[in-house]
């Protein structure tokens, strides 16, 4: 070991005396226990060349006994002489220590880690020798490697279950220190924003905050689990319901160190229950409106239908003219009636299974309201005027004509029912880009109780005055199919206006 032996472990000038004996004595001692401590030691000269190593060392780098060309590099070649000067220049201007990693393949297989650290400088026999310590750190990386792959496993587990996890510390102010995916898709508060804080700087409804440290203060206090059903606001401004648990994680000596929550997100299973409840609803209250529409048609039928059966008998069996016209007149009103209840049956069953055909094509405005005007002045009563005001724009719009003109006669003969006198006026009028009709009439009026469900299917606001309750079910249909809208104004006593 050349000059460090005799300077350092004293090998120079030992015999023939009792003192240089027991200073060799010394010597061995150091020398043994350097060659079995669990370090390797090296000692370089300042240009990189290794001037000693321990029994460890030697084995490690499989170095001979004499270390004369082999420096620095020689053991870790990615060193150069100038990355070596660089290194080394702290440790020996300003006593630094410095640290590196060196990985070492077995020839058999596998990697050897070798944690490197220079600690200081010494001088020896006026040299300067930097001393370098390596440790076997093998295992404590293995180990290290493992807990990464483990906390990777459990960080994807975590992120990739659909419920919210959370872990905030027992401190006074419950800061988040885990925030999972689940939690930051839902809330849409990413997690980076809500590590290190407290609730009432992560979420954007204070009342949200104060609920959620007032459950925390409760866990705290009690020590016992807490499961309970909430709604918070996220960034978004959504409204979502979450069943949330809450517990209490201690350390060895049993004091709280984390708060834990899970949290099931319920919004859509909540929603979806509305729904259901809805829809049962809906069905319960279709079942009834079905069963009041056979009751009514049973009725509504048999009324035209008996007086069909009943004045055609009267018909064949007077002699008298005047009373065969008065009779025949009644068995026309009645089949006529008949036929609408039938068609507008029909015509319900037909829109409900989206069977109904619409031709478009252009149609004079003007010419259909006269049409409309001269079929139903003659079935006007006494008293009532028909009137029919011409809206100056004669103009063709692209639209069905036949169903335009259904809607238009279902509202003014829903308007001569409830009319005993006055006037039924309709027409039309431009109204931005749209063609508003009308049908206005000086009739009973509707009740404002009624107004909100007069569109509705089987609504009559006289059961005693004949009809199905579809007619205006039905105008409504057809007005939104053809992309319309349809909305009435009225006052009970004052008369009525569709537009």
């Amino acid at each position: 070991m050349g000059d460090l032996e005799n300077g350092v472990l004293g090998k120079e000038n030992v015999a023939g005396d009792n003192g240089n004996e027991s200073s060799k004595n010394e010597i061995d001692v150091i020398r043994y226990a350097l060659d079995h401590v669990d370090q390797e030691i090296f000692v370089f000269r300042p240009g990189g060349e290794l001037v000693y190593t321990n029994q460890p060392g030697r084995d490690r780098f499989h170095l001979p006994e004499n270390l004369t060309g082999i420096y620095a590099w020689t053991l870790d070649p990615t060193l150069t002489l100038e990355s070596w000067n660089k290194r080394t220049q702290p440790v020996r201007e300003r006593g630094e220590n410095f640290e590196s990693m060196l990985y070492l393949n077995r020839p058999g297989g596998g990697c050897d880690v070798l944690k490197m650290f220079a600690h200081s400088t010494i001088r020896v026999s006026g040299e300067e020798l930097i001393w370098v310590f390596g440790r076997d750190v093998s295992l404590h990386v293995k180990n290290e490697n493992k807990i990464k792959e483990l906390n990777s496993i459990m960080n994807t587990v975590l992120d990739n279950i659909p419920v919210y996890l959370f872990v905030k510390d027992a401190g006074p102010e419950f800061r988040y220190v885990y925030w999972n995916k689940a939690f930051e898709t839902y809330s849409h508060i990413l997690r980076e924003n809500a590590l290190g804080k407290t609730d009432f700087e992560v979420f954007p409804n204070p009342k949200d905050a104060e609920r959620f440290r007032r459950d925390d203060k409760e866990l705290l206090h009690t020590g016992k689990d807490i499961e309970f059903l909430e709604t918070y606001e996220t960034k978004k401004g959504e409204i979502r319901t979450v069943k949330t648990l809450k517990t209490l994680v201690r350390n060895d000596s049993g004091d709280p160190c984390f708060l834990v929550g899970v949290s099931w997100d319920i919004t859509d299973l909540k929603s979806t229950e509305q729904e259901l409840v809805k829809a049962r609803l809906k069905a319960e209250q279709s079942d009834k409106l079905k069963s009041a529409f056979l009751a009514n048609m049973s009725h509504e039928i048999r009324t035209p239908l008996n007086a069909i059966i009943g004045f055609t008998r009267l018909v064949a069996e007077t002699e008298d003219a005047g009373e065969k016209d008065y009779y025949l007149n009644i068995v026309e009103n009645n089949s006529e009636l008949l036929t609408q209840l039938i068609n507008d049956i029909l015509d319900l069953s037909r829109i409900e299974a989206g069977s109904l055909e619409f031709v478009y094509k252009p149609v004079s405005i003007r010419e259909l309201c006269l049409k409309i005007q001269e079929v139903h002045r003659v079935r006007m009563k006494e008293d009532v005027q028909l009137e029919f005001e011409d809206g100056g724009l004669n103009t063709h719009v692209l639209t069905d004509g036949n169903r335009l003109f259904q809607v238009i006669s279902n509202l003014i003969t829903n308007a001569s029912k409830f009319t005993a006198k006055g006037f039924i006026r309709f027409g039309y009028q431009q109204v931005d880009d749209f063609i508003e009709f009308y049908v206005e009439d000086s009739g009973c009026g509707i009740p404002k109780d009624k107004v909100p469900t007069i569109f509705d299917r089987f609504t009559k606001l006289n059961t005693f005055v004949q009809g199905s309750g579809l007619g205006l079910a039905i105008c409504k249909m057809l007005v939104e199919k053809m992309g319309g809208n349809i909305f009435v104004q009225s006052e009970e006593g004052h008369g009525s206006i569709f537009r």
